[in-house]
């Protein structure tokens, strides 16, 4: 007992309670730590009886522990106190002695303990034992007991060149025991040992101290301590430098790129600072200036950041990126604005804005052809105008620094013809007369500098000024058709400035005519001599015609073994004009292109069609004052063969044939109207095309009819044999299955004919199997028994021999004309003639061009031809001035077979030629589907 309070020892049963009384203040207090508990009560009950009738309690036994270290293990004994007595645990408790839970499960699981040595996995139940004793010794010495854990430390500190990361034991930590959990003794005190917030697997990482080289200096300031403070106490000895400071912030740079006016270089970049002292790269913060501690990483804000700057500025961090143009220009009009972050090169923004108004096209014809684009503030030259047009821009840079927008609409109308006029004059020192039109056309002014006024010859041309004040040379008056006249004046007017001139009058108006007439004119006479190139089967009839209309031009053909004789006499003045034939001048080219022409004429200019070909380069060797092509059919098959054309006529007309694919040709074949117009108006001063229909309507009508003709029974087995072949081994490559799918073709289309033409085996005067050749025998016998004349016409010599023996059996007499025939026009005068023989076999490449048939008014194609321009010609040797029978041409097709195709495919060809030179829709071109769909 004490002065002002008791304290009694009740014992109910085998258990003993402390109970405290203060009967002053009316309080209470039980070890049972029951609300109203009997124990107080029986405490005031002894009280009232007298203090000195108590007794004084005998003191309590106690439970206490016993560890010894035994390494890095425990060993664990229990033993009783009573007074100053200690006893080992035998296991029963003595009376009066409670226990808690947590010691009751620790003495039943150390029964299991080999020699009382504590399992690091139950360190846990350990501690919250130990913590509910009074006595706990550990080596002998009393120590406390506490459930909370105390955390490990991170402890940074300078080693040799580097720097030693280690995970250490809390401050004041004396002993250690590893386990679950490991439990230290820091200042008397055994506990768990904590990790702060890291994870197993940081725990695991940091097991083993982390070394970092000096150089690594900056990822340990600003990614490894800043996450680890976050987690767990960070100790950082003496020698560690301090991370920056600096937050996270985005930097745009802006440069003006060197050497290439109005390209914006723009670089986004990820900074620390202000100034900026780190940059984030990749995955990796690099300090700026030299080694340097960095400020921590925002990583999240990293990640935000760079989203923002790929969303609102299209770009990548680190990425220098070059902006032309208008891309330039939208950059710094719409992305600066709302830019938040640290600019560099503000400045180059004013480079890049719009000034001024829109751009003008300026062209003055004079000494040279002056072009620009200009503004009342800034010039610009038309290639750099295209060439941002080309890139889809609506601006262009100024060399003054800045923008101005382009004529956008006079651009859409007019840029492929300013390609072409730019890439025709290159470095000339004046523009090439036949420039001039097509300067005008986009809107150039004359000037008096000008070394003539092309809208002199744009007037004419756009028939303002037919040119009535070209009178017609002498002799020929009464005689030149009226629109022989007007084309005789072109020519003329074209030949003044020295302007070739594409005469493409439909077969039979007299393209031989006009153009002796324009060689014999008046103000033409020259010292020079006139080359004409034709096909061979034509140069007697150009002496002829030249003798008859215009005689006081001597002429001489330079073909056969004295060529030689006469070339020598067109030199020396004694003759005039010169005929020779294409393969002449291949052959000749050398000596020919030394000689100083007045005038080169083609006829049958669609020889040189192929600009890479030997006779399209030969002629283009040819040195000329002025070039004149003549050709019914400038555009059979593509537009590369008006290219070369043009290209003959007015030498660098279109510019590089590639540009001229590129910018024109394919566009206009694909049937882009822009590149048709532009096409139209550029070529229209220099091809003067005229048809039968339009300019000679006293010729008689022509009828076009298609006999479908069903095949013989051996017939069709022959064609579909071929076909089955056709149809089998074709290979995979492009360029060797075209060639593959032609040779097919061919056989398709002469079996078509007659089978003989595909039977290797048969000879070639065998009797034919052919229901072509059967109808052909039906439609002449009516024909001749009325009195009518009929050309027969067939690509393959071959199949006008089949026809020969069954003409012979029916008693029809017949003249015939291929490349074996030498006296052509002793065969041709036959025909002609009222009693001459009423059939004349023709093949179409020796008899196409060139001849005069006009006493036959019946034309039989036995075989249709790929290009229906070849078939015109050849219905053109009858149906031409002079004619007065109506004419028939009839084309003989053989039911279901390849040429039912190639009749359509005809139609796209001439849909080609019509939409360049009449301004029609262009139908598609021929693909290799096309031909392959032919096959079946």
């Amino acid at each position: 007992m004490d002065g002002e309070d008791y304290q009694f020892q009740v014992q109910a049963g085998a258990q003993f309670f402390e109970v405290w009384l203060w009967p002053g203040d009316v309080e209470w207090e039980c070890t049972c730590e029951v609300a109203a508990c009997a124990h107080a009560f029986a405490a005031l009950l002894a009280l009232e009886g007298g203090v000195d009738s108590l007794e004084d309690a005998a003191e309590a036994p106690q439970l206490g522990a016993d560890l010894r270290s035994a390494g890095d293990r425990l060993d664990l004994t229990l033993f009783v106190r009573q007074g100053e007595v200690d006893s080992p645990f035998t296991g029963a408790l003595p009376s009066g002695l409670s226990v808690s839970d947590e010691l009751r499960s620790l003495m039943r699981l150390s029964s299991d303990w080999q020699s009382g040595r504590v399992p690091p996995r139950q360190h846990g139940i350990l501690l919250r034992a130990l913590r509910t004793l009074d006595l706990v010794r550990l080596d002998g010495d009393p120590i406390s007991v506490s459930r909370v854990p105390l955390d490990a430390v991170i402890r940074v500190r300078p080693t040799g060149a580097g720097y030693r990361l280690s995970l250490d034991a809390p401050p004041g930590t004396s002993r250690s025991w590893p386990g679950d959990p490991p439990m230290i003794l820091a200042e008397g005190c055994l506990r768990p040992r904590g990790f702060g917030k890291l994870s197993k697997a940081q725990r695991n990482r940091l097991a083993s101290p982390v070394l970092f080289a000096e150089h690594e200096l900056p990822r340990l300031t600003s990614e490894w301590l800043p996450s680890l403070k976050k987690l767990i106490k960070v100790i950082e000895e003496d020698g560690v430098p301090e991370a920056g400071e600096g937050g996270l912030q985005t930097m745009l740079e802006l440069h003006q790129a060197p050497g290439l006016p109005g390209t914006l270089e723009v670089c986004a970049r990820l900074v620390y600072g202000d100034p900026p002292v780190a940059e984030v790269i990749g995955d990796r913060v690099v300090p700026l200036g030299g080694l340097a501690a960095l400020p921590a990483r925002d990583i999240r804000g990293e990640q935000q950041s760079l989203a923002h700057i790929q969303q609102h500025l299209g770009l990548r961090a680190g990425q220098r990126r070059r902006l032309e143009g208008e891309r330039a220009l939208n950059f710094v009009a719409t992305k600066l604005p709302s830019f938040r972050g640290l600019l560099l090169g503000a400045d180059v923004a004013k480079h890049f804005r719009l000034q001024g108004h829109p751009l003008e096209p300026r062209l003055r014809w004079g000494a040279r052809l002056d072009m620009s684009f200009a503004s009342e503030s800034a010039a610009v030259s038309p290639d750099r105008v295209l060439a941002a047009y080309r890139r889809g821009d609506r601006v262009v840079p100024l060399a003054s620094g800045g923008f101005a927008e382009l004529p956008i609409n006079w651009l859409d109308e007019h840029a492929g013809s300013l390609e072409l006029l730019l890439q025709a004059t290159g470095d000339a020192g004046g523009p090439a007369a036949h420039l001039g039109p097509l300067a005008l056309q986009l809107g150039a002014e004359v000037d008096e500098r000008a070394s003539f006024d092309p809208r002199d010859l744009h007037s004419a041309i756009a028939r303002g000024d037919d040119g009535t004040n070209i009178p017609l040379p002498d002799g020929l008056e009464g005689i030149l058709r009226s629109y022989q006249v007007e084309g005789y004046r072109w020519l003329s007017l074209l030949g003044q400035h020295g302007l070739g001139a594409v005469l493409a009058d439909d077969m039979g108006l007299g393209k031989t005519l006009q153009t002796l007439s324009s060689l014999a004119g008046v103000g033409t006479r020259t010292t020079k001599p006139t080359l004409v190139i034709a096909p061979t089967s034509v140069l007697v009839n150009w002496q002829r015609e030249a003798a008859r209309w215009v005689p006081h031009l001597r002429s001489g053909q330079l073909h056969g073994p004295k060529r030689g004789e006469v070339l020598a006499q067109l030199k020396r003045g004694e003759l005039d004009l010169g005929v020779t034939s294409y393969g002449v001048m291949r052959r000749d080219i050398d000596e020919l292109s030394t000689v100083d022409w007045h005038c080169v004429v083609l006829d049958e200019a669609q020889a040189i069609k192929n600009a890479d070909s030997q006779t399209a380069r030969a002629a283009r060797r040819l040195q000329a004052g002025r070039r004149i092509a003549l050709t019914g059919t400038p555009i059979e098959n593509h537009l590369g063969e008006l290219w070369s054309l043009m290209d003959f006529i007015n030498p660098g007309f279109f510019g590089p044939e590639r540009h001229f694919q590129e910018r024109l040709g394919e566009p206009a074949r694909n049937g882009d109207p822009g590149a048709l117009a532009a096409l139209r108006a550029r070529v229209r001063p220099f091809i003067l095309r005229r048809l039968k229909r339009d300019v000679a309507p006293e010729l008689p009508p022509r009828t076009e009819t298609i006999l479908r003709c069903p095949m013989s029974e051996g017939q069709r087995r022959a064609y579909q044999s071929v076909q089955r072949a056709a149809r089998n081994g074709l290979p995979s490559e492009q360029g060797p299955r075209r060639l593959q799918v032609l040779a097919a073709l061919t056989r398709l289309r002469q079996a078509a004919c007659d089978a003989a033409l595909v039977n290797k085996e048969a000879s070639v005067r065998a009797p034919s199997d052919s229901g072509k050749l059967d109808r052909l025998e039906q439609m002449l016998e009516p024909l001749l028994e009325e009195g009518h004349k009929v050309l027969i016409f067939s690509q393959w010599t071959s199949l006008l021999d089949l026809v020969e023996p069954r003409l012979e059996a029916r008693d029809i007499q017949w003249l015939r004309l291929d490349g074996t025939t030498r006296e052509r026009q002793n065969v041709v005068d036959q025909f002609q003639t009222d009693d001459g023989p009423p059939v004349f076999l023709i093949s179409l490449k020796a008899g196409g061009t060139g001849l005069n048939l006009t006493a036959a008014d019946h034309v039989i194609h036995l075989d249709p031809w790929w290009n229906p321009a070849a078939e015109q010609q050849a219905e053109a040797r009858a149906h031409r001035i002079g004619q007065t029978k109506p004419v028939f041409v009839w084309k003989l097709i053989a039911e279901n077979s390849v040429e039912e195709g190639i009749v359509e495919l005809q139609q796209r060809k001439s849909d080609l030629a019509d939409a360049v030179l009449e301004g029609q829709n262009l139908g598609t071109a021929v693909s290799l589907d096309d031909l392959e769909g032919l096959l079946g």
